[in-house]
């Protein structure tokens, strides 16, 4: 059986790529906008305070109330200190600055906390200029929860199986999915891949996670800033199979760049574009195809069970922050253990 990755198949596939890809849609730059509520950790252990930056250039410390209802969920939050504050540079920032208006929140004294990374939803600071010093994450408090599911069956080297990414918006009460990849069509009479939506009944085999080597799954919650750059790609290949005018007459090629490309965008915006995305955050640790002869899932398995073998790999190197058949129902469900996890990490 001939290998859909062989050499000769991958110098093929890089001559015909640059000219497939140059000048398709351009993602807009990794953004930041402080204006908003945020929950801090420092080493993995979440403040009991929030902060709340306004537009006016003021940040408020929130605290719950100290009461016996204090615990209870849905406790009120009241105002327990504030002071000013500034960023550098509002579109590209690398530092904030922090002046007390009184002596009672946890910005005591003039304070400059250097931005390591940022992104919509989340931004890192250091406790100064030490190369060791303590990270803080910053995530923004979001009425909504942002969840992408990478889901692939291990199928047969000839043909594979369904093969997606599935993205997850929900406030509790609405839902929004959406869900784009490969999928089998098998019948008496055909037998063939099809790219495009993912059908309800493909979907529901993937409701629990795969058992043994029969698929691979990564679930994650992520913020706004990766949540939304993953639908942008979803999306514009989506609009790509509506309008048949995918880059590659191969479904399995499609769908091995457009997967590709949602995952990378987790990390990195304008990954849509040839020469690649640039750098926003670590969501998670990436395993990129390059097409390469060094790329050790396209040289090693055929191009049908690519989907397979990359979210096995991502899965492997990203454990810890899967979430398991419970903790996704639960974080559904509202739960926000997920939600400490996803500040925490």
């Amino acid at each position: 059986m001939k290998r859909f990755a062989s050499p000769f198949w991958l110098i093929s596939f890089l001559v015909l790529l640059p000219r497939a890809v140059v000048g398709q849609e351009q993602q807009n730059a990794c953004q930041l906008n402080i204006a908003g509520t945020w929950q801090s950790s420092t080493d993995g252990q979440v403040s009991p305070a929030r902060q709340r930056f306004g537009s006016n250039g003021v940040v408020t410390e929130l605290s719950r109330h100290s009461s016996e209802k204090s615990s209870e969920k849905g406790a009120e939050w009241h105002a327990t200190g504030k002071a000013k504050y500034k960023l550098d540079d509002p579109k590209a920032p690398k530092a904030i600055m922090v002046t007390p208006l009184d002596n009672r929140g946890s910005f005591s004294v003039d304070t400059t906390l250097p931005i390591k990374t940022f992104d919509d939803g989340l931004f890192v600071t250091a406790a100064g200029e030490d190369p060791g010093a303590a990270l803080t994450r910053w995530t923004r408090i979001d009425r909504h929860r942002y969840f992408v599911i990478l889901a692939a069956g291990k199928g047969d080297p000839g043909f594979g199986a369904a093969g997606f990414a599935m993205l997850i918006k929900t406030d509790g009460v609405h839902t929004q999915s959406d869900v784009f990849g490969v999928y089998p069509v098998v019948n008496p009479l055909e037998r063939h891949p099809i790219i495009g939506v993912i059908p309800a009944k493909v979907r529901k085999q993937f409701d629990h996670e795969p058992t043994g080597d029969s698929g691979a799954m990564l679930r994650l919650e992520v913020t706004a800033g990766p949540y939304n750059r993953a639908l942008e790609v979803l999306k514009t290949w989506e609009r790509r199979a509506e309008d048949n005018t995918l880059l590659y007459t191969v479904p399995y090629l499609n769908n091995a760049v457009y997967l590709n490309q949602l995952v990378s965008s987790l990390n990195e915006t304008g990954v849509l574009t040839w020469r690649g995305g640039t750098l926003c955050t670590e969501t998670i640790k990436l395993q990129k195809l390059t097409w390469l002869l060094s790329d050790p899932i396209m040289t090693k398995h055929n191009m049908t069970q690519t989907p397979y073998y990359l979210f096995k790999t991502l899965r492997e190197l990203n454990s810890s922050l899967h979430l398991s058949d419970t903790q996704f129902q639960a974080a559904l469900a509202g739960d926000q253990s997920a939600l400490v996890a996803t500040l925490s990490r």
